[in-house]
């Protein structure tokens, strides 16, 4: 279901600015200085990341207020406001922006629900100017409803049966059972 969710989003940026970007990539985790060293080979970039949950659920069903960012990445030799408006070689942050955070508010993902935009952060640090980018991040968050920890059909086939009995009293011998049961082809 995570999973599902992030592949969704970055289906989504891919239609919407697929072809004004070097990249559009799911993060393992939030914003760093890691993340930003393989940013900076693919600038302009998507990064999309799980960004945790709280709980939200009840005693007979797990839910979770989720939340999830895309972070949108450029570079521009010529200097901060092109990193952000752009210029007529390159794509600004803005305008991924612009196309972005529209598309992902109200993305409906079967099943699991619609992603609605929660805040539009500036990450800027001295680290990202001295680099030559500029970091943005659009929040959206989504209420999961986690399915049942356990369904009988998502087992393996049970092939072996395997049981000790003791019938009677402590005089009486233990008895074994084994079985290797049929399974249907498919």
């Amino acid at each position: 279901m995570l999973a599902e969710i992030e592949d969704a989003i970055v289906e989504r940026c891919q239609v919407v600015v697929g072809e004004h970007v070097k990249t559009i990539a799911d993060l393992p985790g939030r914003w760093n200085d890691k993340t930003l060293r393989a940013a900076l080979r693919q600038v302009p970039g998507i990064y999309v990341a799980w960004g945790g949950a709280r709980g939200d659920g009840n005693l007979t069903q797990p839910a979770a207020n989720s939340r999830y960012v895309v972070y949108v990445v450029t570079g521009h030799a010529s200097g901060e406001r092109e990193r952000r408006r752009g210029n007529a070689r390159q794509v600004g942050a803005y305008e991924l922006l612009e196309r972005v955070v529209p598309a992902v508010h109200g993305l409906s993902v079967k099943g699991v629900g619609s992603l609605a935009l929660e805040s539009l952060d500036n990450l800027y640090s001295d680290l990202f100017d001295k680099e030559g980018v500029v970091v943005y991040g659009a929040a959206y968050r989504l209420n999961l409803v986690f399915p049942p920890a356990f369904d009988v059909n998502d087992l393996a086939p049970f092939e072996k049966y395997r049981a000790t009995h003791e019938i009677g009293t402590d005089d009486d011998p233990v008895t074994e059972s084994r079985a290797d049961l049929p399974q249907e082809e498919e």
